[in-house]
């Protein structure tokens, strides 16, 4: 990785909840506010600096690990949205990862910047 973009194209919204920790992990279902059937996908990738995110990574039982929450102090917090779905790290597919896993992969490269990429969804 030759670190991130100067500036990035990708839409910035700052939606944040409740914090378990700098890179901690939910289960359960949930529902996110704008989610229905009627939603289009939105691929984005977000460069991350080096060091820790901030941000709560869960594993609902419907597919990709999401981003359950953000911590105002995260260096992403104007880049991803809460509700958004992982699906690499660096190019590694994590679509099939549960949460814990993916939450080791992002610290374990956190000694330089990761290139996140996600799903969102946005109302068609």
């Amino acid at each position: 990785l030759d670190g991130p973009p100067k500036s990035s194209s990708a839409p910035t919204t700052t939606l944040r909840g409740p914090t378990l920790g700098d890179m901690s992990v939910a289960s359960g279902d949930y529902y996110y506010p704008g989610e229905s059937s009627d939603v289009a996908e939105e691929l984005l990738t977000i460069y991350a600096p080096a060091g820790k995110l901030g941000i709560v990574i869960d594993s609902p039982d419907n597919g990709a690990p999401v981003i359950h929450t953000l911590k105002d102090t995260s260096p992403i917090v104007d880049k991803v949205q809460v509700g958004d779905r992982l699906v690499a790290v660096d190019d590694e597919d994590v679509r099939a990862m549960m949460a814990i896993k993916v939450s080791k992969l992002i610290s374990r490269k956190s000694s330089s910047s990761r290139k996140l990429t996600v799903i969102r969804n946005v109302p068609s």
